[in-house]
């Protein structure tokens, strides 16, 4: 006997041993059970999932003469004859070679005739969304009155391209994609019965492959088997399909976790160099991450599609970063894989956001942060004590940023406006003149304030870490047709506003809602305080808190606040 491919061989034969379509099966055989049996059905859904099986089955189960419930009894001729494919009452026609008119004419003369062997006559259309609309209005009125003894079953990877008025006259089930426990279920249990070898983690790599068709990883199966010599092992399937294996993908974001650049870069260029599918990778780490993030947020939750072992295992890989990081992380590599599909150069959009995502800044907690301001202002106040003149001019105030903390996002457009305006350094007047007062810049324009709001809004929506970048930065003023943009951030921000890609979308931004604004400058809000970061007081809050200087401001008078 020649040999039968998995997907033939174990095609269910009763509606419970369909895989993940537990819905549809149950309605199907309570109806068969109460005799409420409809003239015509729709089975609509992706490839592979049950659509073909669910309507044969339903067929020998109307037409077993020996069934006293839902399922066909298997055993009788007529069951035998439908499960060899040459049941006379069980007509299949492939809507994409059948699709004219004149084909469904001889199917509405030949529906007048009686079955031969059962009590119906059932006809299942196979893609019948590929029908002309000629074709379609020849089928409606049969379609909807039918004689007694006529079943439709109408199959369909489409049903957007069937006309309203077909969908009514029919009793529609939309099967789903086989969820990804269902699929690994079902195919370690035919390698088990088929006493085939095989190693748990080749199983992910064929259910991923697959993306919810039980046909499709059949196909993969029967593949892998040949290609493994009766043997399935991860590496060599996961070489075949062109994907990465589990294991390199979760050695990727361990190293991406722990701020490895290097290992994390080398794993890109492997995977390049093997013909790997870079798109295809960046979901998965993505996959990974979420699923890490959520245990991480939420440790005690059992994931559907994990083991206890691998739910162990993302626990471990989220250890060395922050609930905030893997956020971060992932936030970057959902923006890089839309990115990638857009891009001609997919691979250096893989690489930049892999880049960030190891240099992303690294948090603090709220009560380090505190205990260091304390311990700043005491030193300040000591060190401003020791170094102070006699007859000291009212001394500049500067406002320190660490470097590897972002400054909070702002919460509404009135905070923003209330920032300090761009920095300038104080004149200082000579001995023999009196005091002036400090150069203090206008106050932002309210109309240019709300512009820049709508600017960084725009921003966000299309490309979130961009548009938290811009809440950092405040409209300095236009001019000459350019608007400057003072930034108070760490040196990765600015990198990020000098990417072409993203310069590019805040223009584009400020054009259409800035007038006379056409391009933009971004300047350091520490430009030009060089002077007063040269103050030893200054410097040792520097020191302390590894920061620099991004703004001057005149020191207020006792009483009153900034």
């Amino acid at each position: 006997m020649s040999y039968q491919v998995l997907a033939r061989k174990w095609r269910p034969q009763t509606f419970g041993a369909v895989v993940g379509q537990d819905a549809i099966t149950r309605t199907l055989q309570n109806a068969l059970a109460a005799g409420r049996i409809a003239h015509a059905y729709l089975f609509s859904g992706p490839r592979g999932i049950g659509k073909t099986t669910t309507a044969r089955l339903l067929a020998r189960a109307l037409l077993c003469p020996e069934r006293t419930g839902p399922e066909p009894c298997g055993r009788c001729a007529v069951c035998r004859e439908a499960q060899a494919g040459t049941l006379v009452d069980v007509i299949e026609i492939d809507g994409a070679s059948n699709r004219g008119i004149e084909e469904i004419r001889t199917l509405r003369e030949n529906v007048k005739y009686a079955p031969a062997r059962g009590r119906y006559k059932v006809y299942i259309i196979d893609e019948v969304h590929q029908l002309t609309e000629a074709a379609f209005n020849a089928l409606l009125k049969t379609l909807e009155e039918p004689p007694p003894h006529v079943v439709f079953i109408l199959a369909t990877t489409d049903p957007r391209d069937i006309p309203a008025t077909v969908l009514s006259r029919v009793q529609r089930f939309d099967f789903r994609p086989i969820a990804p426990d269902a699929l690994t279920s079902t195919l370690e249990q035919i390698l088990t019965a088929e006493k085939i070898p095989f190693e748990p983690g080749v199983l992910p790599v064929i259910v991923r492959g697959a993306e919810g068709s039980l046909r499709d990883a059949l196909s993969l199966l029967d593949t892998a088997i040949a290609y493994g010599a009766g043997r399935l092992e991860t590496a060599p399937t996961a070489e075949l399909l062109g994907v990465s294996a589990p294991a390199a993908v979760g050695a990727f974001a361990a190293a991406l976790l722990g701020r490895d650049a290097a290992g994390a870069l080398e794993t890109i260029d492997r995977a390049a160099r093997e013909g790997e599918d870079l798109q295809a990778f960046a979901r998965d780490v993505v996959e990974l991450l979420r699923r890490a993030l959520v245990l991480k947020a939420a440790p005690t939750t059992k994931l559907a599609d994990l083991t206890h072992a691998e739910g162990n295992e993302l626990r471990k890989l989220g250890e060395p970063a922050t609930l905030d990081e893997i956020l971060y992380v992932v936030r970057a590599f959902l923006e890089a894989d839309t990115l990638m599909r857009e891009s001609p150069h997919p691979r250096v959009e893989l690489e930049i956001a892999t880049v960030r995502a190891t240099r992303r800044p690294a948090p603090q907690a709220i009560e380090d942060v505190l205990r260091r301001v304390d311990e700043a202002h005491a030193l300040l106040r000591q060190q401003a004590v020791a170094v102070a003149p006699p007859s000291p001019p009212a001394p500049a105030q500067a406002s320190l940023l660490p470097v590897a903390e972002s400054p909070p996002a702002r919460a509404g457009g009135e905070s923003r406006r209330r920032e300090a305006p761009p920095p300038t350094r104080p004149a200082v007047p000579p001995p023999s003149a009196p005091a002036a007062p400090p150069a203090v810049a206008p106050p932002m324009n309210r109309e240019l304030a709300d512009a820049w709001e709508r600017v960084v809004d725009e921003v966000m929506k299309k490309r979130p870490t961009l548009g938290t970048v811009l809440t950092q930065a405040r409209p300095g003023g236009v001019g000459g047709g350019e608007l400057t943009i003072v930034l108070a951030g760490s040196p990765f921000h600015r990198e990020m506003l000098a990417d072409t890609a993203n310069r590019e979308l805040v223009v584009q931004a400020v054009r259409r809602h800035i007038a006379g604004a056409d391009r933009i400058n971004v300047v350091a809000a520490g430009e030009g305080a060089a002077g007063v970061a040269e103050d030893p007081a200054v410097q040792a809050a520097i020191a302390e808190f590894q920061g620099e200087v991004v703004a001057v401001r005149p020191r207020l008078p006792e009483g009153e606040s900034q």
